[in-house]
């Protein structure tokens, strides 16, 4: 029994070492010898790329700054701006010549300045999502008014109105005491004034005969029948009256007047248009 356990302790050592004897050590890794004469090459260096602008959202918000001055560089206030373009604005320049529109849409304006000192202009400006476009203008100065002289027209000559007589005094009648007193008797006719003013005048005319043809040519006629039954002739066209007739006969017509029947024609005849002479 002690011999075989002797036995199976040579055999383990001798196996562990065989193990040893076969896995020889690796060697160490040799580097590369240099090429004579040439530098040894650097190692290659590291790039950063640059930055990436974020791109502005879509339909951000943008503006634009406006500064308006003469050719000599001086701002000009008050003149008028007007937006054209996706969003439309206007306002007028302050007194450093400038104005300003925020929020604005992104896209192509069309820029009109005007006002009384300047010369109209306009300009095309592009503006873009998240940027305030500036806007500098120079405006020529507005042209001198042209002064036209007009000619004064020729004066119409005023057209003189018939002159006035004399202012006459207030006066009643009683036409029966009157007719009494002026009594025509077997006369062709007779007339008797009764009142004269300013460019009226009033008779009482008795006819026994006919009244000759008549024509006023600036002034108007009324006849009233009194008394008597007669007839009128307008322009060669004749009209029986009786008592209480009424007769109006404008300026510039031809008329006279005859009695019918044996009865004495009594007229009251007033005239206006031409100055009476006689106050009364």
């Amino acid at each position: 029994m002690r011999n075989l356990l002797l036995i199976s302790c040579l055999l383990a050592g001798v196996i562990v070492s065989g193990v040893h004897a076969q896995a020889p050590a690796a060697p160490p890794p040799q580097k590369p010898a240099p090429a004579t004469g040439a530098p040894a090459a650097p190692p290659p260096a590291k790039t950063t790329p640059p930055p990436r602008r974020a791109a502005p959202p879509a339909g951000a918000r943008a503006g634009m700054a406006i500064t308006v001055t003469t050719p000599q560089g001086a701002t000009i206030a008050g003149v008028h701006v007007a937006l054209m373009g996706p969003t439309e604005r206007s306002d007028d320049t302050d007194g450093s010549g400038q104005v300003n529109f925020p929020g604005l849409q992104p896209g192509t304006y069309r820029l009109r300045f005007s006002g009384d000192q300047v010369t109209a202009f306009e300009k095309e400006v592009v503006v873009r999502a998240g940027q305030v476009s500036d806007v500098d203008v120079s405006l020529s100065p507005a042209p001198e008014p042209r002064v036209v002289t007009v000619p004064a027209p020729t004066p119409v000559p005023a057209v003189t109105a018939p002159g006035l007589g004399p202012k006459g005094e207030p006066v009643t009648y009683a036409i029966g005491d009157l007719l009494e007193k002026e009594y025509v008797g077997r006369q062709p006719r007779r007339e008797t004034l009764l009142s004269c003013s300013g460019s009226e005048r009033a008779a009482m005319i008795q006819l026994n005969e006919a009244l000759p043809e008549r024509l006023y040519e600036s002034a108007d006629a009324i006849y009233y029948v009194l008394g008597g039954e007669g007839s009128v002739v307008m322009n060669g066209r004749e009209t029986k009256l009786g008592l209480n007739a009424f007769v109006s006969v404008p300026r510039g017509t031809s008329h006279s007047f005859s009695k019918r029947g044996n009865r004495l024609l009594v007229l009251l005849s007033v005239l206006s248009g031409e100055p009476c002479e006689q106050a009364r």
